[in-house]
């Protein structure tokens, strides 16, 4: 039986695959944090990585930006994890949390970039060096679309055999849906993105993303949960570095919505959201008790 978020353990994580995972997080009701950080920035606490310190304060699931499978970084990791072949594995030993990461979706992705662009060859190095979720960031500026994004989708799950989560972005896809007509078209998007292999659809959280409604978003998301996917909430815009009482309001709307897993982007303190938003969020969605025992829970259980 699988374990839901809330109670799962280093050791039940470490036993599900992505199927297996999707469904620990349903179960938890709009009760699972996920928790994006910048792994090529200075973390904002000596001797700690930003995804221990974001795992101490309460995420369920660590997101890394700025990860290149290609030329990894995650600055204040040990030389261990960093030395070694697979230092997603090494960082996911450290926190006992799923670990997933940003690749970008496009034809003409920038050289600058281009180590976190998607195609099968970072795909498979991901996989390979431990990675759980994948998010596929839609481009549009980068020759980015609907097609890519199916393609992306389809790879994983092709070749993944199982053990890779992918969540698809589409925000970008079309400007904010204001009447039914774009609530339909945003959600023909997501039906064919989700028959591809998508297991997750990441949509702004109103009040974090210029233009995005309470009600276009519901709808959005019924739409998500009738295809049988996963609804994942996108804190952006800088709002996640901004007063808690503000966390407190989104979040609380995040669930009226019905939002499977929050999650809060890198904006707010070196690289992450700061410590105390992260706590303030979870508090919000689950209250002391499952948020302190997240925060207790000994990895080697």
């Amino acid at each position: 039986m699988v374990v839901r978020v809330l109670d799962a353990t280093t050791s039940d994580f470490a036993g599900m695959d992505a199927f297996d995972l999707a469904e620990s997080i349903r179960i938890a009701e709009g009760r699972t944090l996920s928790v994006e950080v910048n792994c090529t920035d200075q973390p904002p606490v000596d001797g700690v990585t930003h995804a221990e310190l974001a795992a101490g304060m309460g995420a369920d699931i660590l997101l890394l930006d700025r990860y290149s499978p290609l030329k990894p970084v995650i600055l204040g990791a040990p030389e261990g994890v960093m030395n070694s072949p697979s230092p997603l594995a090494g960082l996911k030993a450290l926190i006992g949390r799923p670990l997933g990461i940003n690749l970008l979706v496009g034809s003409r992705i920038p050289p600058e970039k281009a180590g976190r662009a998607f195609n099968p060859e970072i795909a498979a190095a991901a996989l390979e060096q431990g990675a759980d979720i994948l998010f596929l960031i839609n481009q549009p500026t980068y020759g980015g679309g609907l097609a890519q994004m199916e393609a992306a989708a389809d790879w994983v799950r092709t070749n993944d055999q199982g053990r890779l989560m992918p969540v698809a972005v589409t925000s970008a896809f079309t400007p904010p849906p204001r009447n039914l007509q774009d609530v339909e078209l945003l959600g023909d998007n997501i039906k064919a993105l989700v028959q591809a292999g998508t297991m997750g659809i990441g949509l702004p959280m109103p009040g974090s993303k210029l233009g995005w409604l309470l009600d276009t978003t519901a709808r959005l998301v019924d739409i998500i949960h009738a295809e049988g996917a996963l609804a994942w909430s996108i804190l952006t815009g800088s709002v996640e570095g901004s007063p808690r009482e503000v966390m407190f309001s989104l979040v609380l709307q995040a669930k009226m919505l019905g939002f499977d897993v929050h999650r809060l982007d890198g904006a707010g303190l070196s690289g992450m959201p700061t410590p105390e938003n992260i706590l303030a969020y979870s508090l919000a969605i689950r209250g002391e008790h499952h948020t302190y025992r997240r925060m207790a829970l000994s990895i080697r259980r």
